[in-house]
């Protein structure tokens, strides 16, 4: 019997390439993206279902890329709040590594009221420190007044393979293996047995081939399978300090460790 990774490989294999190149038309740096939780072994019949519409991103030969994210605050942890008290208007700033090819960015990723995300970055070139180049501040102050009190909070990794679908200028990214740790402190694994699928559009659009076919689901139970409003960083934040109290997002952390728990008791039912 095939592994649960061999499964998704074989899956993935099957789709038509595309490359860095292509990916262009449809880097969606200003866009809106749906958030959904589901079981890593909904996977290979997600991507099957995709498979006539869409191409999966190559880069040097792989599918799959681990990504290494450092987030920074401020002090006060001036974004963090933001995100748990839900408001409309708000940021992240990270650095972002790709395994697959070295390249490193510096990103500022802010969302606005009704949705809208929008995403600059620049090239860090070599600079794998933690602390800014000149140039590096001269970019985030032209995005955030905080720049100059910056500090390194939070380290995240994942795994991730990302699906386009050209007619529809949408790509889907499917996210797997997260962990996260307090700079300098323990690492921590997040939904476990768990990914997180993004659909990033130029607009919004419920009728695209992923959300009907998450729709058509059966056993969809709590937020799996359902939109939800999931930050990679703020779960991170509450998973890695128990200090933190979570306000409006509580509820939902909440709800996705209870996924967790769900999607092992699915698991284990549809072993031999």
């Amino acid at each position: 019997m095939q592994s649960l990774d061999q499964n998704i490989n074989a899956v993935c294999d099957a789709v038509r390439r595309t490359s860095l190149k292509d990916l262009n038309s449809v880097q969606l740096m200003r866009r809106f993206d749906s958030k959904f939780v589901v079981p890593e072994t909904w996977i290979p019949e997600l991507v099957m279902a995709l498979e006539p519409s869409t191409h999966i991103l190559e880069v040097d030969g792989q599918c799959a890329s681990n990504y290494e994210n450092v987030y920074y605050e401020t002090p006060d942890d001036l974004f963090l709040t933001d995100h748990l008290r839900g408001k409309a208007r708000r940021m992240k700033i990270r650095t972002r590594k790709y395994s697959t090819n070295g390249l490193m960015f510096l990103e500022v990723k802010q969302r606005f009221p009704g949705g809208k995300t929008m995403k600059n970055r620049i090239d860090r070139g070599q600079n794998q420190e933690l602390t800014f180049s000149e140039e590096e501040m001269r970019f985030l102050e032209s995005h955030s007044d905080v720049a100059a009190a910056l500090e390194p909070r939070l380290q995240g990794d994942f795994s991730r393979f990302t699906l386009v679908d050209f007619d529809r200028k949408e790509r889907i990214t499917v996210d797997r293996n997260l962990s996260s740790r307090l700079m300098g402190q323990q690492e921590h694994s997040l939904l476990k047995g768990m990914a997180v699928i993004e659909i990033k559009q130029p607009r919004p659009d419920r009728y695209g081939p992923a959300q009907m076919w998450l729709r058509t689901r059966r056993n969809r139970k709590g937020v799996v399978g359902r939109k939800t409003r999931i930050s990679k960083y703020t779960m991170a934040r509450l998973t890695c300090d128990q200090n933190i109290a979570g306000r409006t997002y509580l509820a939902t952390h909440r709800r996705l460790q209870e996924a967790c728990s769900w999607t092992k008791d699915l698991q284990a039912q549809s072993r031999p």
